[in-house]
């Protein structure tokens, strides 16, 4: 039997065939259609979530401009108390003309190398000044700050304020469009809680902030956007004080108890043009990781440029630029020796900026002398003869030439040699081995024993400890130094090298003898009482030296009061000269900054505030269209 394809079937083939693709069509169809409901949704949740970042930023005060930054509203002086001047100043924010430049593009990292690891950066419990800078560098703000160029107040949350011209209240005006990081506005009530709810909760580990806000008698909200400020009495710096304090948000913060915020090493959110890219409690980063900062969307003032700032820490100085010449980091704080060696070479100047100068934030490099006990019993550093003969076997000059390449100059005190604090009369005590051998004799401290080291009259050998952070040459270089001064007047010192972060708890546990350290002005004029009253002896205030002097105790309160600045600086004087008879520390040298930024980066310019990370930008080729302003 011979089977045939005739017409019907292949008229029931075709059939089949469009039966089989109208199937497959149909599949394809509703795959399509799936995805597309898909996408709507997304679109309409992502429209969900623009229109509430509108409505909160309709309700701050402002939506944003062209530039990023939100319009101001219009001034209204209901706010204000009558009668008493209303301050407006410039806000201090990236410069708009930026944008105009023609090669002035958005975008890039800025990746900073530490030196150490910053144990925490949660705001008022860190520690040092690693975690200050990642907090000050843009993830939270203050209601003012100073001016990058000529140090004048600005203002940054505030928009506007009043000052008492008796100096006993400020009332601050909060800019309208002012939010934290996640669209909720900033208010007063987030000011009062930084204050009293976490600065000043003694449960809290932030002594060190309670220490110079102690002036601060309490903080009321008048309204959402203003605050006042009520003093305990009239001190110079109570402006200062109040203004520069950063804000964090009631909202975030206050869901964690003392406990957990005194553990914690992420908890990091503000209102700044940065953010902290993962803000996560229950896994917070961690010391050593790199510190990852993004661009805050939600920031409501002019954008910087940059998208992303980075943190990581090498303590190691070679390996430190190494890593910054193989692209791993953009700035970097170099050593004298590197800067002279790089300074000569044509390759590097090129490409780098290779910089030095002094700021607001210079520091002062000294030896830290525990003045009182340590696990009960006194250090030899109780007598001041002790400590001014140690500071008599240290030739300042030398160190200055052969450790620190000439860049930095003599230290005598804690004040900014270029500011009103400092005594200009007084010079560092003479180096002299013959002089220092005789105090140490009128102190008791004598070879008793003619084995070559001196003992007290217990006979106790005069041998201290010296510790110093891995990551400072200088400080190897000078604890070196030192060793060797000591062994020619009959003393052992003992070279002890420490992690960054253990050395921070030896400090507030009062655990050792003598360490290197070095300080960080911070103002143009600061107040001395966070490092030099006894009253921050107790509860790991910054008085890690233990001196305890009720002289020093009186200038310091007689400074604070004194509102005319000639004579607050005569007082200043003063105290300058009763902590180079006292010697409490042995200061050895004023330090500039000394810093190498690629020149990837424009704008990269030294400032009277140090480096200003809001006005650089990553310029786009000269090959490339200009970049159109945000």
């Amino acid at each position: 039997m011979q089977n045939r394809f005739g017409l019907k079937d292949a008229i029931l083939l075709a059939g089949v065939i469009i039966a089989i693709v109208l199937a497959f069509l149909g599949m394809i169809q509703k795959d399509m259609l799936k995805k597309d409901l898909e996408t709507l949704r997304s679109t309409m949740a992502e429209q969900a979530r623009l229109v509430a970042r509108l409505n909160a930023r309709l309700e701050s005060g402002g939506v944003p401009t062209s530039s990023g930054a939100r319009a101001t509203p219009a001034s209204d002086d209901s706010w204000a108390r009558p009668g008493v001047t209303i301050t407006r100043p410039k806000r201090y924010e990236a410069p708009p003309e930026l944008v105009d430049r023609p090669d002035f593009a958005e975008g890039g990292t800025f990746t900073e190398i530490f030196e150490g690891k910053p144990p925490k950066i949660t705001p008022f419990t860190y520690t040092d000044v690693y975690g200050q800078r990642v907090i000050d560098d843009g993830v939270c703000e203050m209601l003012g700050a100073f001016d990058p160029d000529n140090l004048e107040m600005r203002g940054w949350l505030a928009e506007a304020w009043q000052y008492d011209p008796n100096g006993l209240w400020l009332r601050v005006k909060i800019d309208d469009r002012a939010v934290f990081s996640d669209g909720k506005p900033v208010t007063s009530e987030d000011v009062r809680f930084t204050y009293h709810d976490f600065i000043f909760n003694t449960e809290i580990e932030c002594e060190r902030f309670r220490s110079t806000l102690n002036v601060v008698k309490k903080v009321v909200p008048i309204s959402e956007k203003v605050v006042e400020f009520e003093f305990v009495e009239a001190r110079f710096n109570n402006l200062d004080e109040a203004l520069r304090f950063a804000i964090i948000p009631a909202h975030f913060y206050k869901q964690f108890t003392p406990q957990q915020i005194n553990k914690s090493t992420g908890l990091l959110m503000g209102s700044g043009a940065w953010r902290l890219e993962r803000l996560d409690p229950e896994d917070q980063w961690s010391p050593g990781e790199p510190i990852e900062l993004v661009r805050n969307e939600e920031y409501w003032g002019r954008r910087p440029a940059l998208d992303r700032l980075r943190y990581i820490s090498i303590d190691d100085n070679i390996a430190r630029l190494t890593a910054y010449e193989n692209g791993l980091g953009d700035m970097l704080r170099a050593s004298p020796e590197q800067y002279h060696a790089k300074l000569e070479d044509p390759g590097f100047v090129e490409n780098h900026h290779v910089l030095t100068w002094n700021n607001m934030r210079s520091s002062y490099a000294l030896i830290a002398l525990n003045c009182g006990n340590r696990k009960g019993k006194p250090t030899p550093f109780v007598d001041k003869r002790v400590r001014r003969a140690m500071a008599m076997i240290l030739d300042l000059d030398r160190i200055n030439r052969d450790f620190y390449e000439g860049l930095g100059s003599p230290c005598t005190g804690p004040f900014n040699p270029r500011g009103p604090q400092s005594n200009p009369n007084i010079k560092p005590l003479p180096y002299n081995l013959d002089e220092a051998k005789r105090l140490f004799s009128e102190a008791g401290w004598i070879d008793r024993d003619g084995d070559g080291v001196i003992e007290n009259e217990r006979g106790d050998r005069f041998t201290f400890e010296f510790y110093y952070s891995t990551g400072s040459t200088l400080a190897a270089k000078v604890g070196a130094y030192l060793r060797d001064q000591c062994a020619k007047v009959g003393i052992i010192c003992d070279l002890q090298v420490r992690d960054w972060a253990i050395g921070e708890s030896i400090r507030k546990a009062r655990d050792y003898d003598a360490f290197a350290f070095a300080w960080s002005w911070t103002k143009p004029e600061s107040d001395p009482v966070q490092l030099w009253h006894s009253r921050y002896i107790a509860n790991q205030g910054d008085n890690f030296v233990q001196w305890n002097s009720p002289q020093a105790d009186k200038l310091i309160e007689a400074g604070q009061k004194e509102l005319d600045p000639a004579k607050r600086a005569k007082i200043w004087h003063e105290l300058h000269q009763l902590i180079h008879e006292e010697q409490p520390c042995l200061f050895i040298l004023n330090l500039p900054w000394i810093r190498f930024i690629d020149k990837r980066f424009a704008n990269a310019r030294p400032c009277a505030t140090g480096i200003e990370k809001r006005e650089m930008y990553v310029p786009v080729p000269s090959s490339a269209p200009s970049a159109a302003t945000r």
